[in-house]
C-alpha cells in the first residue's frame, strides 16, 4: 500500500506536465525571447573571442604578422 501511494504521487507530478500543449506566447514575449537569444549569442561570441585571443597571443608565431606586414622600421634596418 505504501509503495502504491508513493507511486501515485509520482504519477501526479508527471501528469502536471502532460496536460497538453502550452498556449502560444504573445508578440511582446516573442520579441523579448529573440532579443535575449541575440544578446546571449553575442555575449558568448565575445567571451569565446577573448579566450582565443588570450590563448593564442603568447604563441611564438604571433609576431609573424608583424614580420609579414614589414613595418617601415624593420625595412630601414634591412636596407642598412
Amino acid at each position: 500500500m505504501a509503495e502504491e501511494a508513493g507511486y501515485e504521487g509520482e504519477e501526479d507530478v508527471f501528469l502536471a506536465f502532460a496536460q497538453g500543449p502550452t498556449p502560444p506566447r504573445g508578440p511582446i514575449r516573442q520579441a523579448l525571447d529573440k532579443a535575449f537569444f541575440i544578446f546571449l549569442a553575442l555575449f558568448l561570441t565575445l567571451l569565446t573571442l577573448e579566450a582565443l585571443y588570450k590563448l593564442l597571443w603568447p604563441l611564438p608565431w604571433a609576431t609573424f604578422g608583424e614580420w609579414l606586414l614589414g613595418t617601415p622600421q624593420k625595412e630601414d634596418e634591412l636596407e642598412l
